[in-house]
């Protein structure tokens, strides 16, 4: 797992020593996690998320885009991807001939009883 310490410290133009300083540590230990030489401490893996005001996923390399979660927009991402699957599926079956629609409902209304 390669962590993002180093990318966000170079976004915000923040030295290893002041971040070290900032958060507590020394510069040999930032430069060691930027390194993935060290493993990240929980504490420190929560003062690095608060100190550059992201999630602890991002810090760990989790997220690339160095933002935290926004979970009202993570929702309405998949909501939009869930309407756009049933939207495909319904496609699927308005082209499908009366026979193959017949079948499906058979199978739909089998499944519907092992509920």
């Amino acid at each position: 797992m390669k962590s993002n310490i180093r990318q966000l410290r170079k976004q915000r133009n923040i030295s290893q020593k002041v971040l070290g300083e900032d958060i507590g540590l020394s510069q040999q230990v930032i430069s060691r996690m930027e390194r993935d030489r060290s493993k990240i401490q929980v504490d420190v893996l929560l003062n690095l998320a608060d100190y550059f005001h992201v999630s602890t996923d991002c810090v760990l390399g989790y997220r690339m885009d160095g933002e935290a979660n926004n979970p009202m927009e993570e929702a309405l991402m998949l909501q939009s991807a869930a309407d756009q699957e049933l939207l495909a599926v319904i496609d699927d079956l308005e082209q499908m001939d009366w026979a193959k629609r017949q079948k499906l409902w058979r199978i739909l209304a089998v499944l519907k009883r092992c509920l």
